[in-house]
């Protein structure tokens, strides 16, 4: 295994995840105006009976941090924890898996994010009902990244979102810090010119189609709607929006696989057809297996081979830990994930 020297920080949300698989046959489905689309309705006063129930760590600082630990990257994870039973459990997970907890912050008087997440047993689709209460303060200032080579950040929240963000943005056009950032759908939708400030200085961009189509929709301005169904079309804009010549931009959409590009090629992988579990984290697990291929310097698209497995894999179980590939196993399943060149 080639040693990486500089070290990963992943800063974010985390918390605890809760699902509750249903069989959508079990309640009531009602047709939405979307085409094609259901919605799972629970009644007042009914009890919906659950046939088990899963615990697993949540967030993004989690969930990329696990992954890129699994694969040998020397990885941090940054994020808050209240003063509850939640933290040690949180803790100790994060220090079985060899991550760095220094810098996992614990908030007095508060309680740990708990998510409740309903999954239906069918198509593996959910439903999340999210408590945050720490995430909200988290707060980053300039030691905190001091010393680190790469910086992944997920979606942030809080009334702090500004600060963060500028500390983040000093750091990279002050001291280097190489970044990865993955916007969530409110920070897009709330934090427009902060996040299109992390997008030009990142290296690297992970979006899912309906945040790329919103993102686009910012930048520019004489886009039409069919533009916004083509992949192509949005990384290019991405990448246009990128100062980074040798930035990477990263598209996923679902069942219908990932894109990866790099201003020359635009890479395609196809996801496996099979049932899915829970595609809680399905996203993370490809960030961190893309992210932790472009560390030991791959080309593009076998990180987006690795970046699927780990996706692949990952869905097979409730939570977005279990199943994430190690070094040593992910190499395996590159055969079942040909990468076709669409440029």
């Amino acid at each position: 295994m080639k040693k990486i020297k500089q070290k990963v920080l992943c800063i974010g949300s985390m918390g605890k995840d809760v699902f509750f698989p249903i069989a959508s046959g079990n309640v009531v489905n009602v047709d939405t105006k979307v085409k094609n689309e259901k919605q799972l309705c629970f009644g007042y006063g009914t009890k919906v009976h659950i046939e088990d129930r899963f615990n697993a760590l949540g967030g993004c600082a989690c969930n990329v941090s696990i992954g890129l630990s699994r694969l040998g990257i020397d990885v941090c994870a940054f994020g808050n924890v209240g003063k509850d039973c939640d933290k040690k459990w949180i803790v100790t997970t994060l220090e079985q898996e060899g991550i760095d907890v220094t810098k996992v912050r614990t908030i007095e008087n508060a309680n740990t994010d708990l998510s409740i997440i309903i999954v239906d047993t069918n198509t593996g689709e959910r439903t999340i009902f999210v408590n945050r209460d720490v995430g909200e303060s988290l707060t980053v200032h300039a030691q905190d990244i001091k010393g680190f080579g790469w910086c992944f950040v997920g979606s942030l929240y809080g009334d702090d979102i500004e600060k963060n963000m500028k500390v983040i943005h000093d750091a990279i056009v002050n001291d280097g810090l190489k970044l990865v950032y993955n916007p969530g759908g409110k920070n897009i939708s709330q934090d427009k010119d902060v996040v299109s400030d992390l997008i030009h200085h990142a290296r690297m961009i992970f979006v899912n189609k309906s945040e790329a189509r919103e993102i686009v929709s910012k930048f520019d301005l004489l886009y039409n709607e069919k533009d916004l169904l083509n992949e192509e079309y949005l990384m290019s804009v991405l990448k246009e929006h990128m100062h980074d010549q040798s930035g990477i931009v990263v598209l996923t959409d679902g069942l219908r696989g990932a894109w990866g590009y790099d201003g020359e090629n635009i890479y395609h992988t196809d996801t496996i057809d099979k049932p899915v579990h829970d595609a809680t984290g399905a996203g993370d697990a490809f960030a961190s297996g893309f992210f932790a291929a472009v560390l030991y310097e791959l080309p593009l698209e076998q990180c987006m081979q690795w970046g699927s497995i780990n996706s692949d894999t990952v869905i097979d179980y409730y939570g977005s830990q279990e199943g994430l590939q190690k070094y040593d196993t992910i190499q395996e399943g590159l055969v079942k994930f040909p990468v076709e060149n669409k440029k």
